[in-house]
């Protein structure tokens, strides 16, 4: 997990999102790409027909040329922070197609959420977790503390998401001090394969010497999402490690219960894979 990139909610550097990765890089010893995405201003007109609107596309002409110059400042701010290898990069496309363009040469991506960024509804962000194809790290604009992975909570319940959450977050739990998997229990009833012995999160971990503590969670699906975040604030976790889920397989857009509440509620960076 080397390649990180984090998208830019501004050109003025730096924010908590960029902070987080700067620190994330230099316990990984990884690199930094920062990305702006300048998404296309296409006024409607009568009829909804595509006006046209001039200044509004020198506006966004401009935009994209000062978030160009801006890249001096994300250098001298990278080698302040310490990063070895960083780029900046600008980008003019929808959010969802430039993030899955970059996301290709990167191991993960990380960015901000909050009222003040892109991804200000939960449904946005639901669509960048599930699209970009790579896991994902989730700071919450309000995270101002220093980036930390001496405390993992691993959120499972045996989904292909929960899985392939645990599977990439490896590297990270690897560093942790003290591991918590809040484990519940998922039965795909439309699975054409069974294994046996089965697999298990917990025989995964343990496979690569990593050892944890077990909350089972015995709850209904609606508290689901409370208790998991309630965990982490009990044991003052510096990282909560979860899949993203859906309702079912042809509504990828549609985030499921847990995932929602915790994407709303949580004031705790996420590692989330799809």
């Amino acid at each position: 997990m080397s390649d990180l990139l984090v998208h830019a909610t501004n050109y003025s550097l730096p924010t908590n999102g960029m902070r987080y990765a700067a620190q994330l890089a230099n316990v990984l010893d990884g690199s930094v790409t920062g990305i702006f995405i300048s998404e296309p201003v296409v006024p409607i007109g009568p009829a909804g027909i595509a006006a046209v609107a001039p200044a509004m596309y020198v506006s966004a002409a401009q935009i994209v040329e000062q978030a160009t110059q801006a890249e001096p400042a994300f250098q001298r701010w990278a080698t302040e922070q310490g990063i070895a290898r960083f780029r900046w990069q600008v980008a003019t496309g929808f959010f969802s197609s430039a993030l899955a363009s970059a996301v290709n040469w990167h191991d993960a991506l990380v960015f901000e959420c909050g009222s003040m960024t892109p991804w200000s509804s939960v449904g946005l962000l639901g669509q960048a977790l599930v699209s970009c194809g790579i896991p994902c790290f989730v700071v919450p604009e309000t995270f101002e503390k220093a980036m930390s992975l001496d405390t993992i909570v691993v959120a499972s319940h045996g989904s292909p998401e929960a899985i392939r959450a645990v599977h990439a977050a490896l590297p990270l739990l690897a560093r942790a001090k003290r591991i918590v998997l809040v484990k519940g229990h998922h039965a795909d009833l439309f699975s054409p394969v069974d294994f046996r012995p089965a697999f298990s999160v917990e025989d995964h971990l343990q496979r690569h010497g990593i050892s944890f503590d077990t909350r089972v969670l015995d709850v209904p699906e609606k508290r689901i999402g409370a208790e998991i975040l309630g965990a982490a604030e009990e044991v003052s976790a510096d990282l909560l490690v979860m899949g993203a889920y859906g309702h079912g397989r042809f509504s990828e857009w549609a985030l499921g219960g847990v995932t929602r509440h915790v994407l709303e509620h949580a004031r705790l960076p996420l590692f989330v894979r799809h």
